[in-house]
Formats: C-alpha cells, sequence, structure tokens
C-alpha cells in the first residue's frame, strides 16, 4: 500500500535528471482515483498551480517520481482543483467518514492507493483529533470490496455499516498500551 502522505513532498523529475519541483498535493478525478500531481511553486500568492498528470508520470518510484519532458508539466488556474487531497475546492482531507446507518467513524487523515495501480483509494487512515490520536492512536479503514458501496461526496464519506467492524488501531497505539 502507499499513501498520500508518502507521496507529498517527493521530488519530480525529469528522465533527464533535472529537478522540476516536489509534490504538493495530488488531484482525484470524478471515481476518486489520482489523476495529476500538484507541483510547488516558487512564488506565493500565485493564482496558477503547476501540474502533471498521472498518466505522464513514467516512473512512480518510493523515493521520486519521473517524467519523459518538459512538456507534461502544465499550468492551471487553482480554482481548477475540484478534488485534491488538501488545496483543492473539495479537499479529501478532514472529510468525515459515516456509516450508511448513521455512525461516524472519524475524520479522513490520510488516503490509501494499491501497490499494483496505483490511482484507485483502497482504505483511509482515520483521526477523532489530535488528544484521541495521542492516546489511542489513528485508525485504519481498508475498504474490503474496495471502493463499491462507498459514496464520496463533496461533503462527507458514506461507507457500508460493514465497515464499522474492520476498524483497525495503527499498530504503534496498540503496543503503548
Amino acid at each position: 500500500m502507499r499513501n498520500v502522505q508518502q507521496m507529498i513532498g517527493l521530488p519530480v523529475y525529469l528522465e533527464s535528471g533535472k529537478q522540476i519541483g516536489r509534490v504538493q498535493d495530488i488531484v482525484l478525478d470524478e471515481f476518486w482515483r489520482i489523476s495529476c500531481l500538484v507541483l510547488d511553486t516558487k512564488i506565493w500568492f500565485r493564482n496558477a498551480v503547476r501540474i502533471v498528470n498521472w498518466a505522464d508520470v513514467s516512473t512512480r518510484g518510493e523515493d521520486a517520481f519521473f517524467v519523459r519532458d518538459r512538456s507534461a508539466v502544465s499550468t492551471i488556474h487553482r480554482k481548477h482543483l475540484l478534488r485534491s487531497f488538501h488545496t483543492g475546492r473539495i479537499r479529501l482531507k478532514e472529510l468525515p467518514v459515516y456509516t450508511v446507518d448513521g455512525q461516524e467513524l472519524g475524520r479522513v487523515s490520510d488516503v490509501y492507493f494499491g501497490k499494483s495501480e496505483g490511482i484507485q483509494i483502497i482504505g483511509y487512515e482515520l483521526t477523532d483529533g489530535f488528544l484521541a490520536d495521542v492516546f489511542e492512536g489513528r485508525r485504519r479503514l481498508i475498504l474490503p470490496e474496495g471502493p463499491e458501496g462507498v459514496t464520496l461526496g463533496e461533503d462527507a464519506i458514506l461507507v457500508p455499516a460493514s465497515c464499522e467492524r474492520v476498524l483497525e488501531r495503527e499498530p504503534y497505539a496498540e503496543s503503548d498500551r
């Protein structure tokens, strides 16, 4: 599994070895799959952002991403970032997760992607706030049937009621008890 927090901050290089930026955020399509990477910018208060479409990323390594050439980098207006992890108009980070029968499971702290394809969300790391994270640890919700039955809305994520039973505590929280 790979998570978004591991991807943010990774360098992005051309295949020639020239660094073109670092991953600032990921943009998701209407099916909540990775569609592009948002690169950092050196200019503050700028309304434009540089992006690289996921299809243009030739190598998706553990420590860096590589793109074929500079033409893979484009610039868009910031308001066109619809769905992203933490900078778009619809932000996945901090979205509440509810079961379809109305029980809140927590808020999204991170998301997990499968290693093979690497673009489809297969699970969420959930938080109940800072103090709960410190004393109890975050919880991991790996979707048993994948994205089937999950509604990713603008204001909340709805999961099947059975997902409450598959919540896992982070390993470090259990070892502290």
